[in-house]
């Protein structure tokens, strides 16, 4: 395809989504860099470098563990004839539609070294007390974080086993490679760049996450960032330490582009085909307990443990009471609250998507790649960071949004467009531009193409990327929590107030309602990439 000028109201258009991105970028910085000298001496000598340690080593710890468990998942699912591997497929993506935090809820509430409900019943059966791994500290979090993000590893590795030539393996073999050393020194390699994407998002929502380490009470820039935002109200320290995080996941997004950059794999033959199953004979067995180990802790576990208390929950008067009238709301309106307000974001993020989208696919140069890869930060930008630009500058700038909740809306389509961007710049990639020429060939105007071609051809994409952002949208907690105006409570705000205050049996059911939910998005994203095949 030719090159061609760009569309001035097109490349306007990305530009003002551009600026919009910016806000929270530019204004923490601006805060942060303003700060008095006494608020950054103070931080450098007491808190930046135990948070600094504390961050980093949980990011390589859990980054590390999705990828080896993410990789032995997909390889054994995809790879070998392990029984039950289809079923397998969808059982270890739906993970996905678990907030974190709600898994910690469930393993704080079996492993807590006092009243836990597992060391109780261990107590019992042996008469004394009888030593249980602790869900608390670095270890706990670990654990439960590598437990509910390793699907995006599995997910990308997944698609890239499926799509990788036969004859590079066998090519390997004829060379006298076994299987396990064709694995390790031609398939991983070959599969760098989908790797290295997997590992970003997990680095960067490791980062952003508040929910799990706050339980765990293992401190992190995130939960310290919070704490001083809602609890000792000292923004300026909080401006400080939320621009060293932003500076942090910016360096790791820009560590992944130039690792993608070098990273470059082609299949040379155009006649594709899979390469055949790897016949795990007497290890079949304990591969099959090794995959159902990980959906039992990942899936089955947590969500039984929800279902039994929910049904606990309301054969109980006094909690159901609870759950369905807490203070002037009832629990419709928490239903209602998350599914508006992530809806709204998600129509909204698609609709500043597409500008972006067009701009980078159909006029490619250097301008509007800028555009794209900026409008993308929002992966580099937690939602305590975000929440905290919006509090200074609605404050300041826009008093009218203040304490109403399309403040939310504003920092969920900041936090989670790029997951719209990508999705729409693959549905475009997808359709070809002879159609949109041939359309104004015959007379229609930019926008008529775009209304009665464009968009009706890319509409499965954005309805992906809508829902990606949906499901994100509904499981914000932290910014949520910073923002959300007096009365105003999703299932997320509830799940965690009811948790925090150890009303577990309360909390299930808007545990469970919110998994629910962010399952059924999920499941029409498996389906359209033919996980379930």
């Amino acid at each position: 395809m030719k090159a061609l000028s760009i569309s001035p109201r097109l490349a306007i258009a990305a530009g003002l989504v551009a600026l919009f991105v910016a806000i929270p970028l530019v204004y923490i910085f601006i805060r942060a860099f303003g700060a008095d000298t006494e608020s950054w001496q103070r931080l450098l000598q007491t808190r930046i470098w135990k948070l600094l340690g504390n961050t980093l080593l949980l990011v390589v710890a859990v980054t590390s563990g999705t990828l080896v468990t993410g990789v032995s998942m997909a390889w054994l699912t995809e790879r070998t004839d392990l029984p039950g591997r289809k079923i397998f497929r969808w059982m270890l993506v739906m993970p996905l539609a678990i907030p974190a935090y709600i898994g910690g809820i469930v393993y704080l509430a079996l492993l807590r070294p006092r009243g836990g409900y597992i060391p109780q019943v261990l107590e019992n059966i042996f008469g004394q007390s009888v030593f249980t791994p602790s869900p608390l500290g670095f270890f706990g979090a670990a654990f439960i974080l590598t437990l509910f993000t390793y699907p995006y590893v599995y997910l990308l590795s997944g698609a890239a086993f499926r799509s990788l030539h036969a004859s590079l393996e066998e090519a390997a073999r004829t060379f006298g490679r076994t299987t396990f050393q064709t694995l390790f020194q031609v398939t991983l390699p070959a599969l760098r760049p989908g790797l290295a994407a997997g590992a970003l998002l997990v680095a960067l929502d490791i980062l952003a996450e508040y929910g799990t380490v706050a339980l765990l009470r293992y401190e992190t820039f995130s939960s310290a960032i919070f704490v001083q935002l809602s609890g000792r109200y000292d923004r300026s320290a909080a401006s400080v330490l939320s621009g060293i995080l932003v500076t942090l996941a910016i360096l790791i997004l820009w560590s992944e582009l130039r690792l993608q950059g070098q990273a470059r794999f082609t299949q040379m033959e155009s006649n594709w085909r899979p390469a055949p199953l790897t016949l795990l004979g007497k290890w079949r067995f304990p591969a099959f307990l090794l995959v159902m180990g990980v959906i039992s802790a990942s899936l089955i576990i947590p969500v039984a443990v929800l279902v039994v208390w929910s049904i606990q929950a309301f054969l109980d008067s006094q909690s159901l009471t609870t759950i369905f009238h807490t203070g002037s709301q009832g629990f419709g309106s928490y239903v209602w609250n998350s599914l508006w307000s992530s809806g709204l974001a998600a129509l909204i993020a698609v609709l500043f998507s597409l500008p972006v989208a067009l701009l980078a696919v159909r006029y490619p140069n250097r301008f509007s790649r800028f555009i794209s890869r900026f409008c993308q930060v929002g992966y580099a930008i937690p939602g305590v960071v975000i929440a905290l630009s919006l509090v200074l500058f609605v404050n300041r700038t826009l008093p009218f949004l203040y304490a109403t909740p399309f403040v939310i809306v504003i920092a969920y389509v900041l936090r989670h467009m790029p997951q719209a961007i990508r999705a729409s710049e693959s549905a475009l990639n997808q359709l070809s531009p002879s159609l949109e020429e041939a359309s104004r060939t015959l007379g229609r105007t930019s926008l008529q193409t775009l209304f009665q071609v464009t968009l009706p051809l890319i509409l499965p994409g954005l309805l992906a990327g809508g829902s990606l952002v949906f499901i994100t949208s509904l499981k914000e907690l932290p910014a949520t929590l910073l923002l959300r105006p007096p009365g105003f409570d999703t299932l997320a705000v509830r799940v965690w107030v009811w948790a925090g205050e150890g009303f577990y049996l309360q909390a299930a059911p808007a545990a469970l309602l919110l998994v629910l939910i962010s399952a059924l998005p999920l499941s029409f994203l498996l389906r359209r990439e033919k996980i379930f095949r």
